[in-house]
């Protein structure tokens, strides 16, 4: 089975919401077999002069201590993963963590959806906000869950069980299904398949397969979702679809909720076309409202480390991709 991450940098703030990324790190290092880089960006103070003395000195310190916390970790984490190492970078931390990424050629970056920048659930953190925007590889982000959330919660694991993958048949998305398939056949979870048609009201977009007025083409967006499920099946997987009448944020965190969803995988944009570095406005607002952890995939083929899918599978997703 082809290895789909062979190094990971886990980027942290030592805040008590990157505690769940870092098991989650380390988890992972240790099912994938890859190594582990433990990241911290040292983060400028606005105005702060960095040739005056007291601006070396307040960065010293802070360093210093960065540096300890790193040690720390890196204690913790070689215990299970024996291909572990630190680094630390002064500068605009979801560049650093961007540019560490590109310079290891990691295929992972985990990290916790706030914390850096001390927002609350409601608001993105806008440090992993633009790490997802512009990271070179997939991007595993884990919520920080309340007690009161976590009491409404089914038992997730680090390891999933079941995976959510929410489908538009974009690019974008199918890229999300390849990586997806990968990720549930290493940790031997099940898939469900997840359509959103969304009502006329939530959306401009009046494309062929939106909002699904006519039959035809509802019964035509099916056939599509059953051959995509059947070439999971035909690969010994176990996997399963649903075509939901609501918008798609709510069908997607429906379906994590009703199929005890341990993983969501999702593009970074869909069928409305957004650029790069925009996140979709769908993807955005799961990310701000899901319990459940995150992987968002972005094109081509998962940069990083360049660890594309066997020729097999590549070719029936495109396959059944193409049959509009």
């Amino acid at each position: 089975m082809n290895n789909i991450v062979t190094h990971i940098l886990f980027a942290t703030d030592f805040s008590p919401c990157s505690a769940p990324a870092f098991r989650y790190a380390v988890e992972w290092a240790k099912v994938f077999n890859a190594r582990l880089t433990l990241f911290h960006g040292l983060s400028l103070q606005p105005g702060l002069d960095i040739d005056a003395g007291i601006a070396q000195r307040y960065l010293d310190e802070q360093r210093n201590v960065a540096e300890e916390h790193l040690k720390h970790l890196l204690g913790e984490a070689t215990q299970h993963v024996p291909q572990a190492a630190i680094e630390m970078r002064t500068g605009l931390a979801s560049a650093q963590i961007c540019d560490v990424t590109r310079e290891h050629s990691a295929d992972l970056i985990i990290t916790g959806t706030h914390g850096w920048t001390g927002f609350n659930r409601v608001v993105f953190g806008s440090i992993a906000e633009r790490v997802i925007q512009r990271a070179p590889c997939p991007v595993l982000s884990i919520p920080d869950r309340s007690p009161e959330e976590t009491a409404d919660l089914h038992t997730l694991t680090i390891q999933p069980r079941h995976i959510v993958l929410p489908i538009d048949f974009s690019d974008c998305s199918m890229d999300a299904y390849e990586y997806g398939v990968q990720v549930a056949k290493w940790f031997d979870a099940s898939l469900t398949l997840v359509y959103a048609i969304e009502p006329l009201s939530y959306s401009l977009d009046f494309s062929l397969t939106h909002p699904l007025e006519d039959k035809a083409t509802r019964e035509k967006v099916e056939q599509r979702l059953q051959k995509l499920t059947a070439v999971l099946i035909d690969q010994g997987l176990t996997a399963r679809y649903e075509l939901v009448d609501q918008p798609s944020m709510e069908a997607i965190l429906k379906a994590g909720a009703s199929q005890e969803a341990d993983l969501l995988v999702m593009g970074t944009h869909g069928r409305k076309g957004l650029p790069r570095l925009i996140l979709g406005s769908t993807t955005a607002k799961v990310l701000q409202h899901s319990p459940y952890p995150i992987l968002t995939v972005k094109s081509p083929k998962f940069e990083g480390g360049h660890h594309p899918t066997t020729k097999s599978e590549g070719a029936s997703a495109s396959a059944v991709s193409a049959t509009t």
